[in-house]
Formats: C-alpha cells, structure tokens, sequence
C-alpha cells in the first residue's frame, strides 16, 4: 500500500471514529487491527508504526487518552499529559511489538 492510499483509510477511519466517539470510547486495540487488517500490514513493527502515526492523528484531532482502573469501567482516568507528542511517546513505550499487537486492556484507550 502506497502512503496515498494509507492516508485515505486513515482519514476514513479517523471520520468514522469521529463520528462515534460521543457513544463509546476507542481502544488501541482497534486502531491497530485497523493498520493491520484494513491497510493489509502483517510486521509488528510496522503496525506499531502506522498505528502511532494514526494516534497522533487522532490526538490532534481533539481526542483524549486514558486507561480504565479496570476494563468495564464507565469512567476513562485521562493521561496527564494529553500532548499528541506525549501520548505517542508514552504508547511506543510501552508497547513492545515483539509481543504482538495491544489487546483490549492494552496501554490506552481514546474519548
């Protein structure tokens, strides 16, 4: 997949996620089944890196990041720093591609 083509999922879906965010939140764990599914990607480490580059596409779209104290929580606990350059740097931090891609109580979710 070309970077034309990438950027033209990415927008869809970050219009998509946009649409939705006031109904529920968004877990990493589905922007990176979307590079890896949608935009056909099967690297682990090149997931983790499209993956950041959607994240900072959402976070300077106005989205937050946080974790839950527990999954099924009703209430997101935001990072401090919701700078997009901080909560990149914070999520390629903690996630070691080696081990795979984030599961659903992964590292962060997004309002």
């Amino acid at each position: 997949m070309n970077a034309s083509e990438f950027d033209s999922k990415v927008k869809g879906f970050v219009a998509n996620c946009e649409a939705g965010r006031a109904e529920d939140w968004l877990g990493l764990v589905v922007v990176a089944n979307f590079v890896r599914r949608r935009c056909d990607v099967a690297d682990n480490d090149e997931v983790k890196r499209l993956s950041l580059k959607v994240v900072r596409i959402l976070m300077e779209r106005g989205f937050r990041a946080g974790q839950f104290e527990r999954y099924g929580d009703s209430k997101l606990i935001l990072w401090p720093n919701q700078a997009p350059d901080a909560v990149v740097a914070r999520i390629d931090r903690e996630w070691d591609p080696v081990k795979g891609d984030p599961t659903i109580n992964d590292i962060c979710w997004f309002e």
